[in-house]
Order: structure tokens, then sequence, then C-alpha cells
């Protein structure tokens, strides 16, 4: 490994950016490349050129002739001169100029590849006495990669004297780096693999596999650096145990993904300033997702450029360990950068994660570490398990198959609307599912709109002041911006609640929040504001909608396409027989029948929007005069309205009528029943 032969503190002290780090990789694959294409013809003279030693001195690769300048030998004597910077600079320059490199490397800073011993033997025969055709056979099949090597041409190299399986796998490394990894006393081999098995190409590519199964989506190099600085001598890189998480969408974009470039850059960047960016030392574990549900990779931190001054340039540099995407099953943190808290478990339960887990275990990290939760801003509690499903189910009646429906549609779109006639329980479900979900009432808020609500009233506007008798003006945030800032300082989901959202005008009232509600991660400019806002990924709207008043039960098209839409009505689910479970729960089962009567009233109704709802009955007080009360001051005067000037009609509403008849339907059931059973015309009536 580079520089473990010798004195590596010159080399490793700098710290250069990854992006820096493997810069090495295009510089030696387009040497590689090219001298496959020249050939012997196009090596010999270059080769002779370089100034291989400060003093001038012939290097011994050049000692046995034009014909046994080989470009195995080659690369191995370029990687001893890898061990100094003054060597380093002087050679490789060299190489850069008279072989017409394009790939630009700084070389002063320090390249981690295989660096043979000070002492080695760097030629690959003996004296001049092998076949160099051989080698340059086998060479130039590694330049087109792996599955071209012969595997007894490489078992003939490997029986060359002086050359074993450490030298040629770490020079194959350096000719094609994307496809080989040195198998030596300082590589993963060693730490991951079974080092000592590998003796020929059949327990090399075996060896090879298992290595690079262990750190998935992650190039060869990536694997050799990684471990390199896990186990050098003189700066090796300790893991510790603490753990972190980053958003790619670092600046609220729901377009702007910035995954590729902290995959190909190998650091993270953020154009705010995170007070947690400057917490991260070497050594420490980084989990990295995009939004809520998508895993990208994992990382070691390698250096933390963040200092006491912000600048907008500065990166947090990670070596990648796992860089598969990945569906995580629940939440994990919302804010952009932060401790793991929750999301270190989220990670852990993905399968796609499970390798890097296990080989951070071999390094050593304590797989059974529980980090602290995210840290939040003002004095906000730990973030509490996941929601108890299966109580609110019990608590509302509601099944608990509809439950999670309504879980996964506002998980969907972060906003839903429960549309349907009054009384079945739209807001009730509302509060009680959002309270759920968040954890807390303490985060959710309902709001009422109304004809005479306006945009400063829901999101931000001027309201009068008096101070000191000084009337004025001030800038004040409506629930909406305030629930929002609530949000973003949290990793818990919050509600905004929005009854009888379809009573207000929605374009006067929402503004620009028809973008934003749309692209959720995306910034704009709010009337009233200079600052750019946008909606936290855990702010979540839920709106109520009545059916029943026409002139108010339609909504544009536009607000449709951002919302989900539920329809609460008597006869379908979720509020289909409601009205008798909550009676039997309640041991009020004398009262059974108010549930026919009520579906016998839609029925003559015929009309599913203006339904009566079972929530007028749903009283643990209720006998029956509470239901004469409710049926003839609350039920009966929502049936005159809907069939104003419709006298018959409105008689065949009469609660004792309606009852006779339900009743008589029954009896005939049941008459119907006997006879069947029977054979003759005996039936027993209901009587009720």
């Amino acid at each position: 490994i580079a520089a473990e032969g010798g004195d590596s503190r010159e080399l490793i002290g700098k710290e250069p950016p990854v992006s820096e780090l493997f810069a090495w990789v295009s510089w030696f694959r387009e040497l590689a490349q090219k001298i496959a294409e020249g050939g012997p013809d196009y090596l010999v003279p270059r080769a002779n050129a370089i100034p291989w030693n400060a003093d001038g001195k012939k290097a011994g690769l050049l000692n046995y002739g034009d014909k046994h300048i080989d470009p195995f030998s080659f690369f191995y004597v370029l990687a001893s001169k890898n061990m100094w910077e003054s060597s380093r600079h002087r050679v490789h320059t060299a190489v850069s100029e008279h072989f017409q490199l394009t790939t630009k490397v700084d070389f002063h800073s320090g390249f981690y590849y295989p660096t043979p011993e000070a002492r080695a033997k760097l030629l690959f025969h003996n004296q001049g006495e092998e076949d160099p055709e051989l080698l340059w056979r086998v060479f130039r099949c590694a330049v087109s990669g792996l599955d071209s090597i012969d595997g007894q041409e490489f078992n003939d190299v490997l029986s060359i004297k002086n050359v074993g399986v450490p030298k040629l796998t770490e020079t194959l490394f350096l000719i094609h780096p994307n496809e080989f990894l040195p198998c030596d006393d300082f590589s993963a081999f060693r730490t991951l693999g079974t080092h000592k098995a590998v003796s020929d190409w059949t327990t090399y590519l075996k060896e090879l596999d298992n290595v690079r199964s262990q750190f998935p989506g992650c190039n060869t190099w990536e694997i050799q650096v990684v471990n390199f600085r896990l186990h050098s001598k003189n700066a090796p890189l300790t893991l510790t145990n603490r753990v972190w998480q980053s958003n790619t969408k670092v600046d609220g974009s729901v377009d702007n993904d910035c995954w590729d470039d902290f995959r190909e850059q190998g650091s993270l960047h953020f154009p705010k300033q995170r007070p947690a960016l400057r917490e991260p030392v070497p050594g420490d574990l980084v989990l990295v997702h995009s939004g809520l549900y998508e895993g990208r990779g994992i990382g070691i931190v390698y250096h933390n450029d963040h200092q006491d001054v912000w600048t907008p340039d500065q990166r947090l540099h990670v070596l990648w360990m796992n860089t598969v995407p990945a569906k995580l099953r629940s939440f994990p943190s919302a804010l952009p950068f932060s401790g793991a808290g929750t999301t270190l478990n989220v990670f852990r339960d993905a399968p796609e994660y499970a390798p890097t887990f296990e080989v951070l275990r071999k390094l050593g990290w304590e797989d059974d570490y529980s980090p602290p939760p995210e840290p939040l801003p003002n004095g906000g509690k730990e973030q509490r398990p996941g929601p108890d499903v299966r109580s609110l189910a019990k608590e509302t009646l509601i099944d608990e198959s509809e439950l999670r429906r309504l879980c996964d549609l506002l998980e969907d779109k972060k906003q839903v609307i429960f549309q349907g006639p009054p009384g079945t329980g739209k807001t009730f479900i509302a509060r009680k599912l959002a309270a759920c979900l968040a954890g807390s009432s303490d985060r959710v808020r309902l709001v009422q709109f109304h004809p005479s609500f306006a945009y400063e009233d829901f999101v931000q506007g001027f309201r009068p002041t008096l101070e000191d008798g000084q009337a004025g003006f001030e800038l004040r945030d409506g629930p909406l911006r305030h629930m929002a800032e609530r949000a973003r300082e949290s990793n818990e989901k919050h509600f905004l609640i929005v009854d009888e959202i379809n009573r207000g005008n929605l374009a006067k009232i929402l503004g620009e929040l028809y973008f934003l509600l749309e692209y959720r991660d995306e910034e704009m400019l709010l009337q009233y504001s200079d600052e750019p806002f946008s909606l936290p990924p855990n702010l979540y709207i839920i709106g109520t909608m009545n059916t029943a008043d026409r002139s108010i039960a339609l909504v544009d098209l536009a607000l449709r396409r951002r919302f989900h839409f539920v329809k609460f009505h008597p006869d379908k689910p979720p509020i289909e027989g409601l009205l008798g479970e909550y009676l039997r729960k309640h041991e009020l089962r004398q009262f059974l029948w108010i549930e026919d009567v009520l579906k016998k009233a839609n029925e003559k109704l015929n009309d599913r929007h203006a339904a009566i709802g079972p929530s007028y009955f749903m009283d643990q007080g209720l006998d029956g005069a509470k239901i004469e009360m409710v049926w003839k001051h609350s039920v009966l005067p929502y049936i005159e309205e809907r069939l104003f000037g419709q006298e018959e009609r409105l008689k065949e509403f009469d609660l004792d009528r309606l009852r006779q008849e339900v009743e008589g339907q029954v009896a005939e059931a049941e008459e119907e029943a006997a006879d069947d059973a029977s054979g003759t015309d005996e039936a027993n009536h209901y009587t009720g």
C-alpha cells in the first residue's frame, strides 16, 4: 500500500480532497491504454527517457536491454517512486510529458495505491531470462478487463521467479484499478477475505468476488483506499461510534438532488450553514438518503472542511462503503444534516445495507451502538415509536386497513382531503389520525376556512398593532407558516387540519402555495417576505370538505391534482357500519334500529352527497328521548332544507314512519325465511 514500506508521514499529512485522492486512477488508466495500443515500440524509448533517479543513475528497469522493458516491470518501478514526494513529482511529471497524458494530476498530493517496499525486487523477470511476450499478452488482457484474462497465463506469470500473488495483483490493480484488487498484507483480502488461500487465478477470482460483495456499488479503488486508511500503520482512520444522516436534497428543491455530485466528488456540500456540519470527525459514519424513503449510501468521514467561519465551498469528505439505492421501510430524518438518531435503525433494516454493517462489525464498529436521536431545537422531545394504528382503529372503530390506506395516501402526496356529507366524522377522524401519526396533539393545529378568510390570515400578512397609543402594522405569520417552521425545526411529523376547506376563496387564500403544494422541496418568495420559503417534508395537510352544499362542493382542478381525495359516505368504507359498531361497543344494542332508519332515510334522499351521517347518534348517553330530539332538531331540519317545498315527500321522513317501515321489512324478511325453512305459511313476526 502507498508508503507502507517507508516513511509515510510526508504523504499522509496533506489529506487531499477525496476527488484528488483518486486522481491517480484516471491517470494510470490512460497510461496503460496508451502503452497497450503502442506496444514495445511506444513504451521502450519513453521508458529510457524518464529520469528515474535524482542522481542520474540508470534504473534497474533499463539494465537488461530494450526487450525486457516490459509493461509489468515498468508499472511496478513507477509505483516504487510514489514513496516520497520529490521522486513522485519528478518521475510522474516526466511520464505525463513523455507519454503525452491528458489527465491532470497534482503530483504533490498523496496517492493511495500499492507501492513496493524499499528493498522489493521490482522486475517481472529473473535477470532477463523470462519471456516478455507472455507479460505483454497478459498486460493487454488486463487493460481490456478482468474477463479477458487467461487463467493459465495468469498462473504462468505467477510462476516467474520473484513474482508472487502480492506483486502480480498489485500491478494489475495499477493497470486497471476498476477491475482488480491487490492481494497483499495490507489489502482488503487480508482483513475481509482469506488472503492466505489465494494461490492461483481461480482462488484470486473467488476472493475478489468475496471482497467486492462486501462493498456494494463501490469501485475497487474505493475499497482499497478505505481498507488502507483503516489499517495504515502511521495515520490510521479510526472508526468512531458517531453516526450522522444527510439528505441529498440540500437546497430544498425536489428536482435538485445532489447525490451524483456527492458520489462523484466523495464529499457532501450544503449551500446553507448547518451547525451540525462542524461536528463530524474522521471515522464517523454518514448515512445518506434522498427525501424520506430512498437510501443512497453509507460512507466514512475522511476529512471535514468546516471551520468556525462558514463558506459555501466547504465540504464534508467521505469514503464510500456502499452506494446502492434502497427503499427505506420507514421515515428517516427530515433535517438536511444531523445526528443519525432513528435513521440508523432505518438503514440497518434495509437488506441492501446489511453487507456494510457486517463489514463495520469486522472492523471493530460496535453493532449494539444505539445513537441518540437527532438534536431537536427548542427543547423538542425525543422521537417516539411509529404510530399505533391498531389502537387508533379500536378507538375510532375504523377498520385498521382503512386507516393504513389513509396513512399511505398522506405519505404519497403529504396532503389529503376528506370529503362527504355532514355527520360522517371527517373532522373527528382527521384530528385523531393526525395526533396518532404526529405522536402528540401538540403537533397538530386546526384552522377553519370561511368566506372572509384571506391569504394574510392563513400564510402571512400585516396585522394592525397598537403600541403606546400609536397605531401601526407588523408582519405576522399565519398558521401555515407557523406550522411549517415548527416542522422544519423538528424530526417529528406535524399536521395542519383545514376544516371546511372549500368554504374559503381558495385561490385568494393559497396564493403561491398552489406551486409549493405540488413541488414540496422547492423554494419561492412569499408575497410579504424576501426570504425563500418551502413546505418541509414532515408537514402534512388534511382538509375536510362538505359535499352537501353544492354551492361550495366543487374545487378547481389545480387543487384536486395536489391532494388525494377520500370519500366519506355512510354506505361506503370507512364510514359504512360505523354506527352499528359504536352502539355495540357502548352496550346500546337496543337502539340498533336507528342504523336501519338512517339507511332507509338515505335511500329516500337518493343523494349520496347529501346523505345523513352516523355521528348524529354516536353519543354514549343515547336513549329514546335523545334520538327523538336529535332527529327533530338536527336531522329533520337538514332534510327539510334539502326538500324545500316538497311537503308530501317530507312526510316520508317522520321518525316513527321510518321505523315502522324498516321493522316491517325485517318482519317480512323473517317471515320469508321461516316459510323457506318450514314449508308452511306460519311465521314469527318481528315486534321490535
